[in-house]
């Protein structure tokens, strides 16, 4: 256990971290779409693809369906967060190897699946509504998935992988504790 203060030290940082990332990040998604017609246009089509995006100003009811859509990578992200920010509340306590540990690591690999998939999904709309005031025949639906979606279903199995380390440790750790 000489690593433990270590761990403890580390988690309570990482939580104050995690901490600060759920407020921030709807904070960004809120100020990016409230205010996307002043943003500059290399800020709002960073991710995207160097079509005719944006001609025109997005309208409130588009600003809002765009919003709207964001909540739900948004809504995952946040999830795996909150899991990842209970993880370093057990550490920051010297809590390691219970059934609670295993819950939140496989909960967190399903949250980076489902924000993989409507971040695509997202993104997909994205597409559409910057291109909705654009001619017909210059409207774009872009549909992708690559090097940072694979990456992160790559993750997604590696954490499901600890999961099943971290119940075999729970395990022999509950067998250990038995054994006179």
């Amino acid at each position: 256990m000489g690593n433990l203060p270590r761990i403890m030290r580390f988690s309570r940082n990482f939580h104050r971290f995690t901490s600060v990332l759920l407020v921030a990040i709807p904070v960004y998604y809120v100020i990016y779409w409230a205010f996307i017609n002043v943003l500059p246009k290399t800020l709002v089509t960073i991710n995207m693809s160097s079509t005719g995006l944006l001609k025109n100003s997005l309208p409130v009811e588009l600003q809002l369906l765009g919003f709207a859509v964001s909540l739900l990578p948004l809504s995952a992200l946040i999830y795996g967060l909150f899991n990842i920010r209970k993880l370093f509340s057990f550490y920051r306590e010297g809590v390691i190897f219970t059934f609670a540990h295993v819950m939140i690591f496989r909960n967190t690999a399903r949250a980076l699946i489902g924000w993989t998939v409507l971040s695509i999904l997202y993104e997909s709309v994205k597409s559409v509504l910057f291109t909705m005031g654009n001619p017909p025949g210059q409207r774009v639906l872009s549909v992708t998935f690559g090097s940072p979606e694979m990456t992160t279903l790559v993750v997604a199995g590696i954490v499901f992988v600890i999961a099943w380390v971290m119940d075999e440790g729970r395990m022999l750790s509950e067998e250990q504790k038995l054994t006179v």
